[in-house]
């Protein structure tokens, strides 16, 4: 696993790192590899972009023209792109974009927000754009925070819960007339048979899962059993490899650069590959301090009705035991070059693993 003092050391060799130069179908035909990063991927660059624009610009800091050759760059085959990276609506805007993507032998997804699928007005924007770009798949995140910090009664988690499970239920005639495929991100909310539960129900191939590698973690879930249970409703993927360190009141999680960690990659990218040969898998390389998950707490455990002591000792006895002997990857402390630069070195050895190591 890279430090922060080994990342110093080799800081010059980093700013090389290049700068901006059936059931779903990539916008080309020709596609056939399945490697692409989510916009997630690059919380440095975003923040910095936007400090330099100034907080008032209406201007998205990477528009979907440079992001595209951001990923290009880092020799990736797709996006999984913000739908407010989007800076036009007009039909030669999406021609421009579709001929891009088609030129580079590169698919694109779109990540958007929950809330337009209990907008119809908003719907119709999303899906018109999808279908002028050749998009067929969507993520989605219900919870925008983490369950156990999010909420701190029952009462307000089954709210949450009764809420989306209805939108949900709701915008699937919409997903269907429309020819469009929602992944719903395991956003550290739903275990994963309570996810399960849920597409389980609806039951159409239109709602399924965006299956984020690391982050069922965070509710000390095993990452190949969760991958197992939601392999056959994978829509997309959040490829990531994590780390874990113990602290006072639980342990820290981070992603780190594809190898670096104790993700059974190749384990989990066989399962889904199993299930859905046609899964694309979109890098999420958070580059971040590290999260803390303090699951030896009451408050951690209330949404949860009780303390789950067999889950807490089968985590502890797997996940735990491969804990990272060396303090976990920080950017405080670094200088915006330094942070931008160890963002993009982490996204750059991340594609090269995952392109000889995970064949992708």
């Amino acid at each position: 696993m890279t430090t922060r003092r080994e990342f110093l050391k080799s800081a010059s060799a980093l700013l090389a790192v290049p700068e901006l130069a059936s059931q779903s179908k990539s916008v080309t035909k020709s596609v056939t590899k399945s490697y692409g990063i989510a916009f997630t991927s690059f919380p440095i660059r975003l923040r910095q972009g936007r400090q330099g624009q100034g907080i008032t610009s209406p201007v998205h800091p990477l528009s979907a023209e440079k992001y595209i050759d951001l990923c290009h760059s880092f020799g990736s085959n797709g996006c999984q792109m913000d739908f407010s990276q989007l800076t036009s609506n007009e039909p030669e805007y999406f021609r421009g974009l579709r001929q891009k993507l088609e030129e580079k032998e590169m698919f694109m997804e779109f990540a958007v927000s929950a809330r337009t699928l209990e907008n119809p007005d908003n719907f119709a924007k999303v899906a018109s754009a999808a279908q002028q770009m050749g998009v067929s798949r969507l993520r989605v995140a219900c919870l925008s925070g983490r369950r156990y910090e999010t909420f701190h009664e029952m009462a307000t988690w089954k709210d949450f819960d009764a809420r989306w499970k209805q939108v949900l239920q709701n915008a699937e005639p919409m997903l269907k007339q429309n020819g469009l495929y929602v992944g719903v991100e395991n956003h550290k909310d739903w275990l994963a048979d309570e996810l399960v539960e849920i597409l389980k129900g609806i039951g159409s191939p239109h709602l399924g899962a965006c299956v984020d590698f690391g982050n069922n973690l965070a509710l000390l879930e095993d990452p190949v059993e969760f991958a197992r249970k939601l392999a056959p409703y994978a829509v997309t993927t959040h490829l990531k490899d994590m780390a874990v360190r113990p602290y006072a009141e639980g342990f820290e999680l981070s992603e780190v650069a594809l190898g670096d960690g104790t993700t059974p990659l190749a384990e989990i990218v066989g399962i889904l590959r199993k299930q859905r040969p046609e899964l694309h898998f979109c890098l999420e390389m958070i580059t971040r301090d590290p999260l803390k998950v303090p699951y030896k707490t009451d408050h951690y455990w209330f949404t949860f009705g009780q303390k789950d002591e067999s889950r807490i000792r089968k985590f502890e006895n797997t996940v735990l035991k491969q804990s990272s002997a060396k303090p976990l990857p920080k950017i405080t402390g670094l200088s915006d070059a330094e942070a931008l630069a160890f963002e993009d070195e982490n996204v750059r050895r991340s594609g090269a693993y995952a392109k000889k190591a995970l064949k992708l």
